[in-house]
């Protein structure tokens, strides 16, 4: 007879309680996986293939994808040329005005980097707006200063906006390619007797040529999707992307839609493919890269004195373009006097300003829950699943190669039908702008975690700590300036996005960009003025209270 309180049975007995707990935690999470990845197959997936299905449920598909890439042969061209165009000035443009950044004075540097900064809180179209009230047919300098008559409704007024606008936010991308670029390499250049110009051409060029092709790239699908600047600017000179819109505002028809949605998607995806590469590249030789000697260039060299130049106006246009959004709105013209006048806001409160605190809501609510959902969606990839990781990365993805216009017309294919009717509802417009912003949380979230080393967490945990406290001690702190950026980045986006959001709103729920773009299409842009000046102070406002935030937050400590 075996004793009851045998150790070999109390051993046998600890063994089975262990492989037991384990297996219920490993059930637990395979549930909480699933619950997290349902809302990306619903609101992501789920739309896209609808999208698909839409272009194709047609008697003849071939035939019918045939018309339509006949008829809209000159619109698909006029994309295509128009974002390779803009693609390749501003890359060009944004990587002398960061390496001038790099060569000037900390203050210089301040001031433009703040101006710079403002491109990411503008509303959309402003570049445009701007364009018209200084340079226009009747604009400010060319018509009330030097008296001269101006027509920018053509295709180079298109290319020339996008460029400008891409330019503030690629510059931006090679400032922070330079300050992670190894200075030794360059310094040993010039200790070997090179001048700066060959080190730019021989050192400094090929070793950011991913960093080069990624905002190419990027450019070149921002402007794919790009359908406010055509309809503001460009006159005749139409896109794919304005004829998506007419098609969808104008005849609502929606196969036909999704069509050029899919012609349009094309280009977009191997833009986005060869994108993403080029990023991965631009990563690996960062992480070999860092923690080095910083960059420091040649300020003497005569190449920095055109190159400050080109800085200097283009701030100056930055500086007048804001300025005159700012005072456009309080200003009237008599002839050729100009007279402050306070007339323009009461046109404003003609419009529906309601939608500002609509606005407000949304944008508030999808930074928050995104850069929530997003960050713990890159935790769960980077540090706990072992398969399928990257099709959900890729699923995460799609949001941000898909067009806005195409975006938003797969929801209201998708949820247009009960039991998931949204459209006319508010919810519809959250959902949008919630996963449409996820990837850019995902994506601050990954490079986050990847630099916050992973050995500080097992040591953590084999010491004995519990998971609650390694989140809090030791993963919160590392990633949470990232979470406030992607906070605040994503309510900038959701206050100022159009493409996504334009084609679910309804007459009960409308927002303040469509407000925008409604002055802008009656002519009025003196409201529109000041509607574009009310979303840049209610983003720099929401900067202001998040830093507030996120100081508060670290001087009590986080996890104490």
């Amino acid at each position: 007879m075996k004793p009851f309180f045998s150790l070999k049975r109390i051993e046998e007995n600890a063994g089975k309680r262990v492989e037991h707990s384990t297996l219920f935690s490993a059930v637990l999470f395979s549930l909480f996986i699933i619950l997290l990845i349902l809302p990306i197959v619903l609101f992501i997936v789920y739309p896209i293939f609808l999208l698909f299905w839409k272009a194709f449920q047609v008697e003849n598909p071939g035939q019918y994808f045939q018309e339509i890439a006949l008829r809209y042969k000159t619109a698909f061209f006029h994309s295509i040329e128009s974002s390779f165009y803009s693609a390749v000035i501003s890359t060009v443009m944004a990587f002398f005005l960061s390496y001038g950044i790099r060569s000037t004075g900390k203050w210089q540097k301040r001031i433009a980097l703040i101006l710079l900064s403002m491109s990411m809180v503008s509303p959309p179209f402003i570049s445009s707006l701007s364009f018209i009230t200084l340079y226009g047919r009747r604009g400010l300098i060319t018509y009330r200063l030097l008296g001269l008559s101006f027509d920018p409704y053509h295709k180079w007024g298109v290319i020339l906006m996008q460029s400008i606008h891409f330019a503030c936010m690629n510059t931006l991308f090679f400032t922070n390619a330079l300050e992670d670029f190894d200075g030794k390499l360059y310094d040993s250049g010039r200790d070997l007797g090179a001048n700066a110009f060959f080190v730019l051409k021989d050192i400094l060029l090929p070793l950011l040529s991913p960093a080069i092709l990624a905002s190419f790239f990027l450019s070149f699908l921002r402007g794919l999707s790009d359908f406010g600047t055509p309809i503001i600017i460009g006159g005749r000179y139409s896109t794919l992307a304005t004829e998506i819109y007419l098609q969808i505002i104008g005849f609502s028809d929606f196969s036909k839609a999704a069509a050029m949605n899919i012609l349009l998607l094309l280009p977009a995806f191997f833009s986005f493919l060869l994108y993403r590469m080029s990023m991965k590249r631009a990563d690996e030789r960062n992480k070999e890269q860092k923690g080095k000697t910083g960059l420091r260039l040649d300020s003497k060299h005569w190449m920095n004195l055109p190159i400050q130049f080109l800085l200097f106006f283009f701030l100056l246009f930055q500086l007048l373009q804001y300025a005159s959004i700012f005072l456009y709105g309080f200003l009237r013209f008599n002839k050729k006097q100009i007279f402050f006048t306070w007339e323009n806001m009461g046109s404003l409160f003609q419009y529906n300003l309601s939608t500002m605190g609509l606005s407000l809501l949304l944008a508030f609510a999808a930074s928050v829950v995104g850069s929530f959902f997003a960050f713990l969606l890159a935790y769960l990839m980077e540090r706990k699943m072992k398969r399928g990781k990257k099709l959900l990365d890729f699923a995460l993805s799609l949001p941000y190669l898909l067009p806005g216009t195409c975006f938003g017309l797969a929801y209201i294919l998708a949820f247009n039908k009960a039991p998931l009717k949204l459209t006319g509802t508010v919810w519809i417009m959250l959902f949008s702008l919630l996963f449409r912003q996820m990837p850019l949380g995902s994506r601050l979230a990954s490079t986050a975690l990847s630099q916050s080393p992973k050995n500080l967490e097992l040591a953590a945990r084999d010491l004995g700590a519990k998971p609650s406290l390694v989140f809090f001690q030791i993963i919160l702190p590392g990633i949470l300036p990232s979470f406030f950026s992607s906070v605040y980045l994503q309510f900038s986006q959701g206050l100022t996005t159009a493409g996504a959001i334009i084609f679910l709103i309804s007459a009960k729920y409308k927002v303040l960009v469509y407000t925008l773009f409604d002055a802008i299409n009656r002519g009025d842009y003196a409201v529109a003025s000041l509607i574009s000046g009310i979303m840049i102070l209610l983003s720099l406002a929401f900067s202001f209270l998040l830093g507030r935030v996120q100081s508060l937050v670290c001087r009590r400590g986080v996890g104490k």
